[in-house]
């Protein structure tokens, strides 16, 4: 099984974990498993976030945010609570009356798994945009 296999199959337990906790669980923004935090998947998502998913152009290069889009960096959240199980939903559903659309950049299901583990690992402070 590849790596990616390996990583989708442990982030979907995660998720299945996660989704019947209370909100306050969910809120503390840490998924159950971190060991699926490798730097390989934290690199496919910043080529994506950069590139073909198109989220720097509202977001920012350093993830900053500006006047089209709020920053991606830190604790604090405009519209959701920052865990991320919230990131990849927002990822994936986007948010109606913004610019942000369902999988930007029409970027695979595989691909808004990685984009949201690199805009986690930077909004925790585990990595550099």
């Amino acid at each position: 099984m590849s790596r990616l296999h390996h990583f989708w199959w442990a982030l979907t337990a995660v998720l299945l974990v996660t989704a019947g906790r209370p909100a306050e669980a969910r809120a503390q923004g840490v998924p159950a498993d971190t060991a699926v935090l490798s730097d390989q998947v934290i690199d496919a998502g910043r080529t994506i976030f950069h590139g073909s998913g198109t989220c720097h152009a509202c977001h920012g290069d350093d993830l900053q945010g500006g006047p089209m889009a709020p920053s991606l960096r830190g604790p604090k959240w405009r519209h959701i609570d920052g865990s991320f199980r919230e990131i990849l939903l927002r990822i994936r559903e986007g948010r109606s009356g913004t610019l942000m659309v369902a999988n930007p950049g029409d970027i695979s299901g595989g691909e808004t798994l990685q984009v949201a583990t690199y805009v986690w690992a930077v909004s925790q402070g585990k990595t550099k945009p």
